[in-house]
């Protein structure tokens, strides 16, 4: 369909585990990505698990969800989205940037992201090359000594998996600080230096994941 890669990414922190998952076109017809495709997906995964999920346990899943207009004049947002650990609801909380435009330049439509890894880590989506690196030097830091780590530390692996591309912009990327890494249920996950999903404390469920960041 147009305006869809059709693919998803699950990766899985416990066992660092990455399939590539496809949609079917009434799936994408019905849900038209972000909030909707999240509403569908959870209530796929966890609808009969609904209450007696913790959303800061591994069960928990978070969703990073682009839609079919996303890099086509106005789509420049990603919405994030999984059991709120402020309202044990489901919120759809966007983040304007370059994050979901560079997702779906990869071929992606959006990631699940399961389970827990076993010491703080990030993910990069560079196109095929999807990996799950150490951030242990980066747990404890604001949001902008990591992105200046990560950015350099995305731009080098970039560089490395892409050598025929000459000069490469910096990845973009979804972080959190220490309110996430502390779990708090209002924590946001940032985007560049001033941008946010706000709401739903979707970046508390990325520090109950030990997940620092994801970069694309």
């Amino acid at each position: 369909m147009y305006g869809y890669a059709g693919k998803l990414i699950e990766i899985n922190l416990s066992t660092e585990k990455v399939t590539e998952l496809s949609l079917s076109e009434d799936v994408l017809k019905n849900y038209i990505g972000g909030r909707g495709l999240a509403a569908k997906i959870l209530w796929d995964r966890l609808g009969d698990r609904w209450e007696t999920i913790d959303a800061f346990s591994p069960e928990n899943i978070l969703l990073i969800l682009t839609g079919p207009l996303t890099g086509f004049f106005p789509g420049g947002r990603v919405c994030v989205s999984g059991k709120s650990p402020q309202s044990n609801g489901m919120i759809g909380s966007t983040v304007g940037g370059e994050f979901g435009i560079d997702l779906k330049c990869a071929g992606y439509d959006g990631l699940i992201i399961a389970g827990k890894a076993a010491k703080p880590s990030y993910v990069t989506v560079f196109e095929k090359e999807v990996t799950i690196n150490d951030a242990a030097h980066t747990w404890g830091k604001d949001g902008k000594q990591t992105l200046k780590i990560l950015t350099k530390e995305g731009r080098n692996q970039l560089k490395a998996c892409f050598p025929e591309y000459g000069e490469l912009k910096e990845p973009s990327a979804l972080y959190i600080g220490p309110a996430g890494e502390n779990k708090t249920r209002i924590a946001a996950v940032m985007a560049k230096w001033t941008h946010a999903a706000g709401y739903g404390g979707y970046g508390g469920v990325m520090g109950s994941k030990n997940l620092k960041a994801i970069l694309a």
